[in-house]
């Protein structure tokens, strides 16, 4: 193994977002993904990224809501992304790419 590759094991990583398209840089954009539930069909999980104010996230239709700065959602993005690395292999579902919407 060259010191550019990655082992056969190590976990796949999701791409940088694109802009939205035929979007002015200045406006809000919204990520969201929907995530399979054992109850019910599926929890939605939005992040609204409005320039110069803090992240907003929201899962589950809105019941659960947080404001992050951009430096705490990267802390909770490092904390997050190896606790749920250390479950296991991400799911099938995962594995999309998410592109930004202006609403």
């Amino acid at each position: 193994m060259t010191a550019h590759e990655l082992p056969e094991d190590t976990p796949v990583r999701m791409p940088y977002a694109d802009p939205p398209p035929d979007a002015p840089a200045a406006d809000r954009r919204f990520y969201r993904l929907r995530a399979p539930h054992v109850d019910k069909a599926s929890v939605p999980v939005t992040v609204r990224v409005t320039p110069d104010a803090d992240l907003y996230v929201a899962v589950g239709a809105g019941r659960r809501r947080m404001y992050l700065t951009p430096a705490e959602a990267w802390a909770l993005w490092r904390c997050l992304s190896e606790a749920v690395a250390s479950t296991g292999e991400p799911p099938e579902w995962i594995r999309v790419h998410i592109r930004p919407t202006t609403r």
